[in-house]
């Protein structure tokens, strides 16, 4: 991210911070006196409360940086300390959201997980929540796998494929422009095998095929160009499930929880197909917030500490474009899903 958009998103950030402050009652008319001002203590915790240093000394300092252009902070942690001083109080929810954006913008790029390499592939782990490049739909979000991916390599990466912002899994790239060409028509023509693993609610059969066109779905800001009258595009994706767990708690009407774990196999490559399709024979994926069950979503969040996507692209099947050889790459392990394993372990339905 470049240091003129650093600048600006922290200019937005900060007048999003004074109406926080003064929405939730925090802000002060009167400031502290100069020796509160002067302590030395980290966010002068002996002489002022943080709500103080929040709008009279880190606004102010905040505002001298951007405004003289000398170089910002590093890196930022304020939602520890806002934890620690107001503990999770639901007004000031606002605040909060504020000084989590702010610590988001310096936060340092992630490392992520590299599955595959050499002269011509690297494949990455991509963590939910992480953007493959900049898009229009998400214009204030900072960070990118692919920046991550080539900070780390130290040389230029090729996007070849897109995960959506909420799925982990194998994410590919190429180290040259030819390579990249050379995998992006592997794709165009269905070449290339993707495989995903998801957990869904319900217990579904065994195995299954969804045979369910999909009409295009377009995002006001990105797609304002195209054709709105686009008919349902063939769209089919296998599955077959690997484990059934029921859970002892209601969920209305139902007083248990009754989830499954699936492998799906897209045959074709439509706009968010798996988690339609999913919705559309009502066993959608866990965490969706567009087409989910808010109630489900909630008791993983609430009882399990699960947050996002249960959905992951787990394999990636293609013929190496230099040697012409066939390739597999797959993730080790969901972090994600593992601790949710463990916890459901004694749930599992056997047999």
């Amino acid at each position: 991210m470049s240091d003129f958009v650093k600048r600006k998103l922290s200019n937005k950030l900060l007048g999003k911070l004074i109406t926080a402050l003064q929405q939730t009652n925090m802000w002060r008319a009167e400031p502290p006196s100069p020796q509160a001002l002067a302590s030395q203590a980290p966010f002068c915790i002996d002489t002022m409360a943080f709500e103080q240093w929040l709008q009279f000394v880190f606004l102010p300092r905040m505002t001298t940086l951007i405004g003289q252009e000398v170089p910002l902070p590093q890196t930022m942690s304020l939602m520890p300390m806002a934890e620690q001083s107001w503990g999770a109080r639901a007004e000031l929810v606002p605040l909060l959201d504020v000084l989590k954006a702010f610590d988001d913008l310096y936060a340092p790029m992630p490392v992520l997980p590299v599955l595959y390499q050499d002269e011509h592939l690297v494949a990455v782990h991509k963590p939910a929540g992480l953007l493959v490049h900049r898009s229009l739909i998400d214009k204030y979000e900072t960070r990118f796998a692919m920046q991550a991916v080539r900070d780390q390599l130290g040389k230029t990466v090729y996007t070849i494929h897109r995960l959506d912002k909420p799925t982990s899994g194998v994410l590919l790239f190429a180290l040259s422009q030819d390579v990249a060409r050379k995998m992006t028509e592997q794709f165009t023509l269905g070449k290339v095998t993707k495989t995903y693993r998801a957990i869904v609610r319900g217990f579904t059969p065994a195995e299954g095929l969804i045979d369910y066109p999909l009409k295009e779905k377009l995002d006001k800001i990105a797609d304002k160009q195209a054709r709105m009258d686009k008919p349902a595009q063939p769209a089919v994706t296998a599955y077959r499930t690997l484990a059934q767990y029921e859970l002892p708690y209601p969920v209305r009407p139902y007083k248990t929880a009754r989830y499954s774990v699936l492998e799906l196999y897209p045959q074709t490559g439509r706009k968010h197909q798996i988690r339609r399709h999913m919705a559309h024979i009502r066993h959608p994926i866990v965490g969706d917030v567009n087409h989910g069950d808010g109630k489900h979503n909630a008791l993983l969040r609430e009882q399990f500490d699960f947050n996002g996507l249960g959905l992951c692209a787990w394999r990636v099947d293609l013929i190496h474009p230099v040697s012409e050889k066939p390739l597999s790459i797959e993730v080790e392990t969901e972090p994600r899903f593992d601790a949710l394993w463990e916890q459901w372990h004694s749930y599992q339905i056997k047999g």
